[in-house]
């Protein structure tokens, strides 16, 4: 079964708030992780290990196209272990059955970097 834009997303989260940043690499998007597996893991350790998810709710979707959905969360963060943060983020999530291939029948993946430019 073909996950969607919010359920790649979620675990995407979940894999953040678990430090699990090869699960976070599979449920990037194909693009995104088309520049290879190891550095784009280390990639991902590098921007998010410093932000200690704690919670997160997804507060609303918008779909841009049948391939990109913009979906708004809230999030719940320690930074640098003791200062607890709470911010509103966007994260981008593509369509795509290879990379920069947009399409409906490809597999969804959130895009790092959408995140990053939040906080």
């Amino acid at each position: 079964m073909k996950m969607g834009a919010v359920d790649t997303l979620t675990k995407f989260m979940n894999a953040w708030k678990d430090s699990n940043w090869s699960e976070m690499f599979e449920n990037s998007q194909i693009t995104w992780r088309s520049r290879g597996r190891n550095k784009g893991i280390d990639r991902l350790k590098g921007w998010f290990y410093l932000k200690d998810l704690t919670t997160f709710k997804i507060l609303k979707t918008e779909k841009i196209s049948d391939t990109c959905v913009d979906v708004t969360l809230r999030i719940s963060y320690l930074f640098y272990i003791s200062n607890l943060k709470e911010t509103k983020i966007r994260a981008r999530v593509i369509c795509e059955t290879e990379p920069y291939h947009p399409s409906k029948d490809g597999e969804w993946g959130v895009n790092p970097v959408s995140i990053l430019r939040e906080f």
